[in-house]
């Protein structure tokens, strides 16, 4: 035999040998492999009969005792112009629009309920009041698509009793402060009893 030819013999010896070897652990692995055998299909249900048909009925006449409910309305948006209040004059009223003055004291109202956030509201601004503060932030957030419940709610509860006493301004935040997702809300000096 020529080299070559012994070089050929050899390779097919030795991938008859591989072949063999692979056959023989092949087997080993699969000996206690159990073939799948799936689930037997859900019994179907039998088919029902075709419903009745139905029975034209009349109309039950409605009574006229009752009155109609008039439509919901919705509420007005909400004006945030600063210095709605008498006792601010423009040049105070133009710094709190352009965020000039210091923030005293922060509030966060992310994630809360509009009922949450109403009474942490009220004690954040009883508090601040009670504490001398005349600049406060407080932040709603925008809410989707710029239609947050409380961005709407806030600047409401802040005109109205019991917080409109404190109130004196309040103005759409700048862009570093919250922007339209934040409120600037100037409060009303504390008077010293004599």
């Amino acid at each position: 035999m020529a080299n070559g030819d012994m070089t050929k013999h050899r390779d097919n010896q030795a991938d008859k040998n591989a072949t063999d070897d692979d056959a023989t652990v092949w087997k080993r692995l699969t000996e206690g492999v159990k073939p799948y055998r799936p689930d037997p299909p859900a019994p179907t249900r039998p088919k029902s009969s075709p419903p009745a048909p139905r029975r034209r009925t009349r109309p039950v006449p409605v009574a006229r005792s009752i009155p109609a409910t008039p439509p919901i309305k919705k509420p007005d948006p909400v004006d945030l112009r600063a210095g709605e209040h008498a006792g601010i004059d423009k040049s105070t009223r133009r710094r709190l629009a352009q965020g000039q003055m210091a923030i005293e004291s922060r509030l966060d109202l992310h994630g809360l309920t509009a009922a949450q956030a109403e009474r942490r509201l009220s004690g954040f601004i009883d508090s601040a009041v009670r504490q001398g503060s005349r600049c406060v932030l407080v932040i709603t957030g925008k809410g989707v698509e710029g239609n947050g419940v409380l961005r709407r709610l806030v600047p409401q509860w802040l005109k109205s009793p019991p917080l409109a006493p404190f109130v004196l301004a309040i103005s759409a935040a700048r862009p570093g402060d919250g922007g339209d997702g934040a409120l600037y809300v100037l409060l009303r000096r504390r008077r010293q009893a004599p």
